[in-house]
């Protein structure tokens, strides 16, 4: 289909985002703590489910807030983090988050900042709560770009693609991603050799992004080149224990300590708050991988099953409180490497 008539259709098909303005605060704001993180930037948005850090000119990050005072799981309609780079022609949003009233609140805090809106979106990989907004980025006459893998379109496709009978009226169906409160929009720019890393120049300002695989089999990793501020997808997970549902561990691992050795600017987490370059925060991470594969190996040769390794894995102090988006985590993450040691 050509371009502008696949926008023309993706603009009927997904309509504008619903209103959902944002309160910007112009004032500064020093670091302090939010629920127990630190913020490394100006706060200059705040929403019950998400906060707004300016961390370098030109370069804002979405840092999400799921969980309420209390630690229990609350408001996802952003879920994950994301962020802004503006140049002076172009402007790259990265991720759009589980919901289209979450990257509503990105878009909107975009237009009262620039008087723009992105021209590109950027997935990181496939997950709902990466790429479920994107839709809201599509307003009037703005069609941005939508950039992904190819390994995460197609992975996109035979995740979301499946019907549901929706749980309300039985004459009617939902995608697997609506069920979320999400929508696919399809990529218009396809990064197809996954091996080597490409450059986005936004005008006067130039982007590198940087295939990597571990958390999926297909995973982005964005860097500013002016602030060397770095977005790390769900590669990078603070405080929050990661998922390993469609991770391949060994990869993971490795392609953290890479992030981690070849990066010195602040690091933009999938979840959690914004890191410094050699942090307790990077040191805990590690840590926490290193436990959760040692202690898988050392189970399987034992003769454990993964549940029984799971049921028996437990934090060490030393690597800090993690929080969990929900139950049966420690389960997932000893099954991915249960798969790949006995592969």
């Amino acid at each position: 289909m050509p371009t502008d008539n696949r926008r023309t259709f993706l603009k009927r098909c997904f309509g504008t985002s619903c209103g959902f303005s944002a309160t910007l605060l112009l004032s500064p704001l020093s670091s302090r703590k939010a629920l127990g993180r630190t913020i490394e930037g100006e706060k200059i948005g705040e929403k019950p489910f998400a906060r707004i850090e300016k961390i370098h000119d030109g370069v804002y990050a979405l840092i999400s807030t799921p969980f309420t005072k209390g630690g229990k799981s609350g408001d996802l309609s952003t879920h994950s983090n994301g962020g802004l780079i503006i140049g002076k022609d172009k402007i790259l949003a990265i991720d759009s988050y589980r919901t289209p009233a979450g990257a509503s609140y990105m878009a909107d805090a975009c237009l009262q900042l620039t008087g723009r809106l992105p021209t590109h979106v950027v997935n990181t990989h496939f997950h709902f709560d990466h790429l479920g907004g994107t839709r809201a980025f599509i307003k009037g006459s703005n069609s941005p770009e939508i950039i992904m893998t190819q390994t995460t379109r197609k992975l996109a496709f035979e995740n979301y693609s499946k019907i549901l009978p929706h749980p309300e009226d039985p004459d009617l169906s939902i995608s697997t991603l609506n069920k979320w409160g999400g929508y696919f929009s399809d990529a218009s720019a396809i990064i197809a050799n996954e091996d080597k890393p490409i450059t986005l120049d936004l005008g006067g300002r130039k982007v590198t992004i940087t295939p990597m695989q571990g958390h999926t089999d297909s995973d982005l990793v964005i860097k500013d080149e002016e602030s060397a501020t770095v977005f790390a997808g769900d590669l990078i997970w603070d405080g929050i224990f990661p998922n390993f549902m469609s991770s391949s561990p060994s990869l993971w691992s490795k392609s953290v300590q890479s992030i981690l050795e070849k990066n010195t600017g602040l690091i933009v987490p999938g979840h959690g708050s914004i890191q410094k370059s050699g942090s307790k925060s990077n040191t805990s991470y590690l840590n926490l991988l290193a436990e959760i594969e040692n202690h898988a190996r050392v189970s399987q040769q034992k003769g454990l099953s993964s549940d029984q390794a799971a049921a028996e894995f437990n934090l060490s102090t030393s690597v800090g409180d993690y929080r969990y988006f929900r139950n049966g985590f420690h389960e997932v993450a000893m099954a991915a490497w249960y798969r790949e040691i006995t592969k």
